[in-house]
């Protein structure tokens, strides 16, 4: 496909089904009240219901359901998740802050594993100072059917770390810097996905 001046057309980025976006974003409702009500608020049963509902069908043609985690993104079915919603990229971003790669939901799930998942992922590493991903690894599969994937780290570092180009000889400041700037946080949104997406192949084949 090109456009009317000969050019290539941008490729149209993947979309979420309906029922995915639904799911992903009871979740985040849920992961969000429960962070902000005491366990017993009368919120919080309905919230995670709502999740169990949502979930189990999804799970009627398919055995586990399984989304990486990104900095401000998810990736679930290969596609990732627009970085500009706001109730998505909460719940990554709350998931990420937990060094946290990847989640999966097995088909059974139940109500009380939902309940105990949302109340756990509610408290805040930053506030504690302990990541759930650099923790005891018992605690990631506490759960039947609901499972944690911690993410590694290492590749990363060792790509983040690698030396960035000068610019051309010639080149002014201005709009080349921000050019520059833009470039790097789009390669570092790339590699945040990439990571993502390796850590939900990684996991699902261990498992």
């Amino acid at each position: 496909m090109t456009t009317p001046q000969g050019g290539s057309a941008a490729p149209e980025r993947a979309a979420l089904s309906r029922e995915l976006s639904e799911f992903l974003i009871e979740l985040s409702i849920a992961l969000h009240k429960h962070a902000m009500y005491p366990e017993g608020h009368p919120s919080l049963g309905p919230a995670a219901t709502g999740v169990v509902r949502r979930g189990e069908a999804l799970l009627q043609d398919r055995p586990t359901l399984s989304l990486g985690v990104a900095r401000n993104q998810l990736v679930i079915e290969g596609v990732a998740t627009d970085a500009r919603h706001p109730v998505l990229a909460e719940l990554a971003g709350r998931l990420h802050r937990h060094h946290l790669g990847a989640v999966t939901f097995s088909r059974g799930f139940e109500l009380a594993e939902v309940q105990s998942m949302l109340r756990t992922l509610a408290v805040e590493a930053d506030r504690t100072g302990q990541p759930l991903g650099l923790g005891d690894p018992a605690k990631l599969s506490t759960w039947a059917h609901v499972r944690l994937h911690p993410m590694s780290y290492e590749r990363l570092e060792l790509l983040d770390q690698a030396p960035t180009a000068p610019p051309a000889a010639g080149a002014g400041g201005g709009s080349g810097d921000e050019e520059g700037e833009r470039d790097a946080r789009v390669r570092g949104a790339q590699l945040w996905i990439g990571l993502a997406r390796a850590a939900l192949a990684g996991q699902i084949a261990e498992d």
